[in-house]
């Protein structure tokens, strides 16, 4: 199970709420009425098999009270599951935008004309000679290519929108990484490994530079959109197993009760046959 990043999760949660609050209150009110229906049925199950129902008069009574308190728990639960649950799928249509933003604030990467495109080829050239130390034969690591051009030239700038700032933050190593191997595996035909030599990376390189620009930062987006997405679904998976776990174990207690007071009833029955 991933940890949580609710720092990240609750900048989610206001970002949707600001901008798809229309989003938040249909899933919110869908998962309520699915909630209302579960308490229903929960109650049918209760009554039925005298989870709510006592001998003594008084223990009869206060056992009543599980069928509000479970109204009142399906509704909290409902609630905050509505809320994770639109917030997830607002955040999955917005997914392209805001990777498109996370894609642009790294301006030293943008691919927006072909004289910025000639520069950053430029630039990754200069790395990997210094990394090769001039020998074209051998092997430099692309994640050292990575690392060493985000040092250099100081890729991240700071975005306007926080939610973009806070994963570029905590993903900014990944958005590096990705952006530079799409960047060279966007020549077809090219599968680029761990490392590469300074004759393969020239090579490929003056095959990137006749490429469409607009055509490479489009797939670069994509591929951070897809990052983004398989965050953000790990993260909504694991708070929801996290809240159903919880809704599990208290929609259980009841039924610990129930098997605890027919154990002593029992007893005390078997006890008064035998005198």
């Amino acid at each position: 199970m991933q940890d949580i990043d609710w720092k990240t999760m609750y900048s989610g949660v206001v970002y949707v709420a600001k901008h798809y609050p229309l989003m938040i209150i249909l899933y919110i009110l869908l998962c309520v009425i699915l909630g209302m229906g579960v308490s229903i049925i929960l109650a049918f199950i209760f009554r039925k098999y005298k989870v709510i129902s006592r001998e003594q008069k008084y223990y009869n009574w206060a056992v009543k009270l599980y069928l509000p308190t479970l109204l009142i728990i399906n509704i909290i639960f409902s609630l905050k599951i509505g809320l994770f649950w639109g917030c997830y799928e607002a955040l999955k249509n917005d997914s392209y935008n805001l990777s498109s933003q996370v894609y642009h604030t790294s301006s030293s990467l943008i691919f927006e004309n072909e004289h910025s495109k000639k520069e950053f080829i430029g630039d990754l050239r200069s790395i990997v000679t210094e990394l090769s130390h001039n020998n074209q034969n051998i092997k430099v690591q692309v994640k050292d290519i990575v690392k060493a051009y985000d040092t250099k030239y100081q890729v991240i700038d700071r975005p306007k929108n926080w939610l973009v700032s806070l994963f570029i933050e905590k993903y900014g190593d990944k958005i590096h990484t990705l952006i530079v191997y799409g960047m060279l595996n966007s020549v077809p035909h090219i599968n680029i490994s761990e490392s590469i030599s300074y004759k393969e990376f020239d090579k490929i390189t003056n095959q990137l530079a006749m490429l469409d620009s607009q055509d490479i930062e489009s797939s670069l987006v994509q591929k951070i959109q897809n990052l983004f997405l398989i965050v953000l679904k790990s993260q909504f998976k694991t708070i929801v197993k996290g809240m159903l776990m919880i809704w599990g174990l208290l929609m259980f207690i009841p039924w610990i009760e129930v098997s605890i007071y027919k154990f002593v009833m029992k007893r005390k029955r078997s006890k008064a046959i035998i005198k």
